[in-house]
């Protein structure tokens, strides 16, 4: 997997090549089927494949950069004018010089485990944005824990698997099987099932377990996670008299990675 700066590299000589191209081209409009192509894989081979790599390096802001190669990309779909190719390959190229900047200027994180690598969030979550969201989550989840930031880092856990079990709700074609589940909360006054968006923690998790999305051992153990996300509360945990000691965070760190992965291969089942 390449780095950081060598995703940055890479991306900067593909933007520099299409200026090159866009440069030679006499007409007032870029028409040709090839230039199209390579206009529309530059601005591929950044969403898809050197921004993943560089949206995980810290304090980097991929912003800028978005908005120029969806400019070039959009672009693509219509007869744009020449000049305004050139004009937003030049502003993202001057974009991804800032970006390397940062990258290179960085203080040195402590390594990160291959088990801590943020995973493909895009079986649950098709929108870009979303995925991003859920990456940060993911990434602020392992500072906190890093940072012995131990309740902070178990409501983030909390969280994470709050909107994923929504996530894998909503990518249900049909919510049949989730709302007639047994365990699907219900109105005490009506009796029918709550609006799944409006469930808690709790609730989600008896579902997964018995749609089969999660097993028996992560959700007993996601239970107790549970509970200690409560300790969010300060007077619960004085009358509780927990108090979260040394691992207690890494210890649930792990279970919470278990059971993201299990729901993002649960995205295939119906």
């Amino acid at each position: 997997m390449p780095t950081p700066s060598e995703a940055v590299d890479a991306a900067l000589q593909e933007v520099q090549t299409a200026r090159s191209l866009v440069s030679k081209i006499k007409s007032k409009q870029v028409t040709g089927v090839d230039a199209l192509a390579s206009l529309k894989a530059t601005a591929l081979a950044w969403f898809n494949t050197h921004r993943p790599v560089i949206f995980g390096a810290p304090i980097v802001d991929v912003e800028a950069a978005d908005r120029h190669y969806t400019i070039i990309l959009d672009s693509t779909a219509k007869r744009a004018a020449r000049q305004t190719y050139l004009d937003a390959l030049s502003s993202a190229r001057l974009a991804l010089r800032t970006i390397r900047t940062k990258v290179l200027t960085a203080p040195v994180a402590a390594p990160v485990g291959l088990d801590d690598l943020a995973p493909d969030f895009s079986p649950l979550a098709g929108n870009q944005e979303m995925r991003d969201i859920l990456t940060r989550r993911w990434h602020e989840c392992r500072k906190c824990v890093n940072a012995e930031a131990h309740l902070a880092a178990i409501v983030m856990m909390g969280g994470l698997l709050e909107a994923l079990l929504v996530a894998r709700a909503n990518k249900m074609p049909v919510k049949d099987p989730l709302i007639n589940a047994t365990s699907a909360p219900k109105d005490k006054a009506t009796g029918k099932t709550l609006n799944y968006q409006e469930w808690m923690l709790d609730s989600y998790l008896k579902d997964a377990h018995e749609l089969g999305w999660i097993t028996e051992s992560a959700k007993n153990v996601a239970d107790v996670l549970k509970e200690y996300r409560n300790y969010i509360h300060p007077e619960k945990e004085r009358r509780h008299g927990v108090v979260l000691a040394m691992n207690d965070s890494s210890m649930f760190w792990q279970v919470t990675k278990v059971l993201v992965r299990q729901l993002l291969m649960s995205a295939g089942m119906p």
